[in-house]
């Protein structure tokens, strides 16, 4: 099966076919990166708005580095140190990485392992304590 490539970049807005050709060309395929080359000529963009879509491309930018700095929220810490077992807390901090929460995504998996320690070291504590008192 074929990708027919015009008709995918024919859809996709100025910014993202300049980010295709200059900072994303090696993300993709060669016959993309041609076919939004071809398509941005076809469009026949003035200096103006190339240069206002690198603007739009600068902001994206700045809010992606944004978005990987940001961390978890008090109560999102106390969810991931109480609630540390099962699909669903993996599955949150899986989506933070694909959203580009770096921060966030390490932060829910070392408060998940917290939250693991306390679950079996207080139990332990209070066992050998028990063994201790008892002996």
């Amino acid at each position: 099966m074929t990708i027919d490539f015009r008709n995918v970049m024919a859809q996709k807005s100025d910014s993202d076919l300049l980010e295709i050709v200059t900072k994303l060309k090696d993300d993709y395929q060669p016959e993309a990166v041609v076919a939004a080359q071809n398509e941005i000529e076809k469009r026949n963009l003035t200096g103006a708005q190339i240069e206002q879509t690198n603007l739009e491309i600068e902001e994206k930018e700045k809010k992606n580095h944004k978005r990987e700095d940001e961390p978890l929220s008090a109560g999102q810490k106390m969810l991931f140190l109480i609630f540390f077992w099962g699909i669903i807390p993996w599955a949150m901090a899986g989506t933070f990485k694909a959203d580009g929460y770096t921060k966030k995504y390490k932060d829910a998996w070392k408060f998940m392992k917290i939250g693991m320690g306390i679950f079996i070291g207080i139990p332990l504590l209070l066992i050998l304590i028990f063994q201790f008192l008892s002996s």
